[in-house]
Order: structure tokens, then C-alpha cells, then sequence
């Protein structure tokens, strides 16, 4: 791709941001009421019309846990895991291709060492590298989905680490909207003590990644033994 069509797409990604934080600001975010009395009046046609309306959601810089407690709070425990999930995944898919239409190449021509080694890293641990990612619930969602994008990571192992990585956030939110913030429930016990032994995990994963790769570079980086 010519220089000028790369300025034109990272152009049009920094556009898209902008508009997506002045959404925000300006308009901001229903709350958990107004979404549950839109969607109760939609009939059956709710679950598909809540799937649209979430994977919109993801793809702005928005607090999602606000619509996540209303999938639970409309649909229930289950129903509203599965419609937040599917949505969630679809939105995601959406940031992720986007990012990298617009702004991978701009990534790829960077002539920093540090930039493509840390790339190509991604990409040879691409599936566990977002599952940590989708597993530490600090991580803002629709900025990775983005940041993503602009990796080597491949698709099929976004998605999947994606849908799996998700699973424990997501049935806290929904769990509190089905149930309330009543620790006597199982699936909201279950759901608190899954997130925070996941989030454990993938903290835990990041730093022996870290570890290791120090210890690889300082071998590279090191001085070759002496001939014997």
C-alpha cells in the first residue's frame, strides 16, 4: 500500500476514535433502567434486537457492565450470558477488523526493532496472549479489541480466546442483574470466584511470559562462550 493510502486509513482510525469519545461525552450512557423498559416492550424479537444493540456497544468506548447487568436483569442468568456473549464477540470481531483495516499496515512499516519484536511476539502467542488479556477485568475491553487489531495476532485465535476469555466477566455482570448483589446465590458465587481465579491465572501467565523473554534476550544479548 502507497504511503498516502497508509496516512489515509490511520486518518480515518484517529477520526473514528474521536467521534467515539465525543458519543460518549455527549451523549453518554442509558442506564440499566431505560435499557430494560426498551427491550421488555420488544416482544420476542428482544434477544436478537439486545444481541445488535451490545455488539454496537462494543465497538464505543462505553462502560459495557451497565448493559451487561441489564441482559441479566431482562433475559435472566443464562439467556442473558449467552445474548451479552454473542454480542460481545460480534462487536469485538467488528473493532478488530476495523483496527487492522485501517491501521495494521501503518504498524508493519515501522521501522522500530523493539516495535516489530514485540509484534512478533504477539503473534507467535497470539491465542494466549488475548485469553490473559480477556482475563485480567482492568483491561478497558474495547481498547484491546482495537489495540488487537494492529497486531499480527491471527483472527481465529482472537475469537476464540475472545469468546473463552469473556466468559467469567460477563456471568458476574449478568449474574448481579439476574440476582442482585446477593453472594448467596450460586451462579453469582461461582461466576465472582471464576473471575478472580482466571484473573489470578492470566497475571500470573503475563509475568512468567516476561520473565522468560528476559531471560531469552539476555542469552541473545549475552556474550558467546569461549570456543573450547
Amino acid at each position: 500500500m502507497s504511503r498516502t493510502g497508509v496516512i489515509v486509513r490511520v486518518a480515518a482510525l484517529v477520526v473514528a476514535i474521536i467521534a467515539f469519545v465525543v458519543f460518549e461525552t455527549q451523549i453518554g450512557m442509558p442506564s440499566g433502567s431505560e435499557v430494560r423498559g426498551f427491550f421488555d416492550d420488544l416482544g420476542w424479537i428482544a434477544l436478537p434486537a439486545f444481541v445488535g444493540f451490545y455488539a454496537v456497544a462494543t465497538l464505543l468506548p462505553l462502560p459495557k457492565s451497565v448493559c451487561t447487568i441489564a441482559g441479566g436483569a431482562i433475559f435472566g442468568f443464562w439467556a442473558g450470558t449467552a445474548v451479552v456473549i454473542i454480542g460481545a464477540v460480534i462487536g469485538s470481531i467488528g473493532a478488530f477488523i476495523g483496527a487492522r483495516w485501517l491501521g495494521r499496515d501503518s504498524i508493519k512499516g515501522l521501522s522500530a526493532d523493539r516495535v516489530r519484536r514485540l509484534d512478533e511476539q504477539i503473534g507467535r502467542r497470539g491465542f494466549m496472549t488475548v485469553l490473559v488479556a480477556r482475563f485480567v477485568p482492568v483491561i478497558p475491553f474495547t481498547t484491546v479489541n482495537y489495540i488487537f487489531g494492529l497486531t499480527s495476532v491471527r483472527t481465529s485465535s482472537y475469537i476464540t480466546a475472545t469468546t473463552i476469555g469473556i466468559i467469567p466477566g460477563v456471568a458476574v455482570y449478568v449474574a448481579v442483574g439476574a440476582y442482585g448483589f446477593s453472594p448467596g446465590s450460586w451462579p453469582f458465587t461461582i461466576a465472582v470466584v471464576g473471575v478472580i481465579g482466571l484473573s489470578i491465572v492470566g497475571v500470573l501467565h503475563a509475568r512468567r511470559v516476561k520473565a522468560a523473554e528476559a531471560v531469552k534476550s539476555d542469552a541473545v544479548g549475552g556474550e558467546a562462550p569461549p570456543a573450547v
